[in-house]
């Protein structure tokens, strides 16, 4: 038997944070278009996150609409109306 405690998803969260801010500095002498950690609630998977070289918004933004609407088909819902109604 182990006395190893599992781990606690508080920390874990907060070191995907973590992680996204070390590859912006990592990344520092590339473009930076954006980053962006999704990390929905409750305990499972997934998770996504982004980051770009890309300058350009609308691309980063319709890059996002797409984890978005991929998570909502993946959950059998049907799509909100992220970025406008439908």
């Amino acid at each position: 038997m182990s006395d190893e405690q599992p781990p606690d998803p508080v920390e874990e969260r907060a070191k995907m944070f973590e992680d996204m801010a070390a590859q912006i500095r990592l990344n520092r002498d590339y473009k930076f278009g954006g980053a962006f950690l999704l990390v929905p609630p409750g305990d499972g998977e997934p998770f996504s996150s982004l980051m770009l070289r890309q300058e350009e918004a609308p691309i980063f933004w319709s890059t996002i609409k797409t984890l978005v609407q991929v998570a909502e088909e993946m959950m059998g819902k049907p799509q909100s109306g992220f970025g406008g109604r439908r």
